[in-house]
């Protein structure tokens, strides 16, 4: 674990964002995120490859307010539907079709195991992930959806059934501030992994589902790639992997001494000839999680840890 030298120091640091600590979150920061509720958020250059919000249309076509196409006038179609332009250019009577709003249910698996409790600039992957899926959650509500989902650590487990308003979105905000905080392990605890919540996912969502999955991926594996190919038939996933730029690449100023590894393992030395092995291993890790999604057919969101959540995505000029 990496973090600021002092709560104070860190503090300063966040004067003029959502963040507090770092370390662990507060309620009032992910309350903060309403601000955000009603954004058309697109992706920056690193951030993501798809546009993150917006109404999910159904194929059904009928009476709603996005464009679908025009077709000639059938009999029985609603006389205020006619696109006059092309029926004036054409000579024949056109009608305009639009997609159909549609509520459907939201659900967020949110990893907050030992792996993301890490961070090296600015605040720890799992602070990250909870400031991600706040914001997911404040645009679920204002779209109408409802939201459930599963938020984890590496001993706890909530799962929420998906709820509308209010109720659904402060019950996962609430877990979400809950499991964050670090709690001494316990011998007789169960441990959580990513498998063990696919599992429990599955059975959770129902078809036709929003599906978002953070994490940092590192527990992904051959099981959980099964299961994600089932839960991804009758819905729509989204993985938003968060990370820390020290899981790619050590700083050259930390390579001139020996550098001290301190962990939950034990402590040791990290020699510098071993610093392309680690970028080495850290570029095949790293390839792996993205072709495993490319074969997957699921987007791939990528977040930095090393610097606010909002300044990763740029907001379309009205």
């Amino acid at each position: 674990m990496v973090a600021a030298k002092n709560k104070e120091a860190t503090i300063a640091l966040f004067d003029n964002t959502p963040y507090q600590t770092g370390v662990d979150v507060q309620l009032p920061e992910l309350l903060s995120y309403k601000q955000q509720e009603k954004l058309k958020l697109q992706p920056s250059a690193t951030a993501t490859y798809q546009q993150l919000a917006g109404n999910y249309l159904a194929k059904i076509k009928g009476r709603g307010m996005e464009f679908a196409e025009v077709r000639h006038y059938q009999a029985g179609d609603d006389v205020r539907t006619i696109d006059w332009s092309v029926t004036a250019r054409t000579g024949k009577a056109h009608t305009k079709l639009f997609h159909e709003e549609k509520e459907r249910p939201v659900f967020i698996l949110l990893d907050l195991s030992d792996s993301m409790i890490f961070g090296s600039q600015f605040v720890f992957k799992s602070v990250q992930a909870c400031h991600l899926a706040a914001l997911l959650s404040w645009q679920t509500k204002y779209r109408g959806d409802r939201l459930g989902g599963i938020v984890f650590n590496q001993q706890q487990v909530a799962e929420l059934k998906p709820r509308g308003r209010s109720k659904g979105l402060m019950a996962f905000l609430h877990q979400s501030q809950q499991l964050c905080v670090q709690q001494p392990f316990k011998n007789n605890a169960t441990s959580q992994s990513l498998l063990l919540q696919l599992k429990r996912l599955s059975r959770l969502v129902q078809t036709g589902s929003q599906i978002h999955l953070i994490s940092d991926f590192s527990q992904l594996d051959e099981s959980c790639q099964k299961l994600l190919t089932l839960i991804n038939r009758h819905n729509q996933i989204n993985a938003w992997q968060i990370s820390d730029p020290l899981e790619q690449l050590l700083p050259k100023n930390a390579l001139k001494t020996q550098l001290q590894i301190n962990s939950l393992q034990g402590s040791g030395f990290f020699q510098k000839s071993a610093s392309k092995e680690y970028q080495d291993a850290a570029t095949l890790r790293q390839g792996n999680i993205e072709s495993t999604f490319v074969k997957l057919g699921i987007p791939l969101y990528k977040v930095s840890a090393s610097q606010p959540l909002m300044e990763q995505f740029h907001v379309p000029a009205r």
